[in-house]
């Protein structure tokens, strides 16, 4: 299982540029954030399933983008993954005939270019040996984590995401986890904004992954522009002993 960083920043201008796309075995994308615009319309093409974590603009805004895209190219619909409540937010504010088409209904109804999948929290879809488990995590209504595995090995995906105990808890059972990539915002000069928006700053993630093995490595995405060395810095620094790295674009792991 390949996994390709098509996009991990935490917003645009800063020193990664596009947004939280991740690309499994050239068929599966998890978020669909501006990172997608690095792939040609071949490649683009070959993506059969998206799973979306939560229907924030930078997770989202390329989804429309890829839809548009393949129309026509493709015999079959992209399949768009995510709980009912992010389903329903995104029909209702992006595929709504005002801000983007329902591709759910191009070219017609019986044969769409996009079709919704509901995955609830606890759910597992099995693609070609790998599996993808939706666990629930607190950000906005309806968001999800997704734990991405094969026979023998595999990571979690967490989203953006606050303090969850449920999730490390949960993380602790899988033998085959080596990798969690998690959100980490803000430095702790804002870790009241952190807060407010659901987010994690150095502080309050340490604090939660305690029950997580070290031997798990954090790779830590979604790093604001501007704050990337200082959030690295206050994560290295009081990180009790545990290694962070910073998922970079262009960076690709085998499992």
């Amino acid at each position: 299982m390949k996994l390709q960083v098509l996009g991990c920043a935490g917003g645009i201008g800063g020193r990664e540029r596009l947004t939280t796309s991740l690309l499994v075995d050239d068929t599966i994308l998890l978020d669909a954030g501006t990172g997608l615009t690095s792939l040609d319309v071949e490649k683009l093409a070959r993506i059969d399933h998206v799973f979306i974590t939560h229907s924030h603009l930078d997770h989202v805004a390329g989804l429309a983008l890829l839809v548009d895209a393949v129309q026509g190219r493709r015999s079959t619909p992209v399949t768009v993954h995510a709980t009912e409540r992010i389903v329903s937010s995104l029909q209702r504010h992006l595929f709504n005939w005002v801000l983007w088409p329902d591709f759910a209904m191009i070219p017609d109804k019986a044969s769409p270019s996009m079709q919704w999948s509901v995955i609830e929290h606890g759910a597992t879809v099995q693609i070609n040996g790998c599996s993808l488990t939706s666990h629930a995590v607190n950000h906005t209504v309806g968001s999800a984590a997704y734990l991405v595995q094969n026979e023998r090995s595999g990571f979690l995906f967490t989203g953006d995401m606050a303090s969850t105990p449920a999730l490390w808890e949960a993380m602790r059972e899988e033998t085959r986890l080596s990798k969690i990539i998690v959100d980490c915002s803000f430095s702790d000069a804002d870790m009241e904004l952190a807060a407010r928006s659901m987010h994690f700053c150095p502080s309050s993630l340490i604090e939660d992954i305690h029950a997580v093995p070290d031997a798990v490595e954090f790779l830590i995405y979604h790093l604001k522009p501007g704050q990337e060395d200082l959030i690295m810095q206050q994560l290295e620094t009081n990180g009790r002993g545990r290694a962070f790295r910073a998922l970079k674009c262009g960076d690709v792991f085998e499992f």
